[in-house]
C-alpha cells in the first residue's frame, strides 16, 4: 500500500475509533438505565462486548498503520 492511501485509511480507521467510543459510552449509559430501572441489561452487554472486542482489532490495525507510516518516513530520511 502507498503511503497516500494508508494515510487515507488510517483516517478511517481514526475515525471508526472515535465512533465506537461513543457507541460503547452510550451503551454503557443505557446499561446503567436498565439497571436502575430492574429490567434485563444482558443483551446490551453482549453488544458491548462485542464492540470492545472490535474496538480493540481497530487499535491494533491503527498501530500496524502507525508503524508501516514510520516505514514510510524512515525511507524518507535517508540520504543515499
Amino acid at each position: 500500500m502507498d503511503r497516500t492511501r494508508l494515510e487515507q485509511h488510517l483516517t478511517l480507521v481514526d475515525d471508526e475509533i472515535a465512533a465506537n467510543e461513543e457507541q460503547m459510552r452510550r451503551l454503557c449509559e443505557l446499561i446503567a438505565k436498565l439497571e436502575r430501572g430492574g429490567q434485563d441489561s444482558r443483551e446490551t452487554r453482549k453488544r458491548l462486548i462485542a464492540l470492545e472486542a472490535f474496538q480493540a482489532l481497530r487499535l491494533a490495525d491503527r498501530e500496524l498503520i502507525k508503524q508501516e507510516l514510520a516505514l514510510f518516513q524512515q525511507k524518507r530520511k535517508k540520504i543515499w
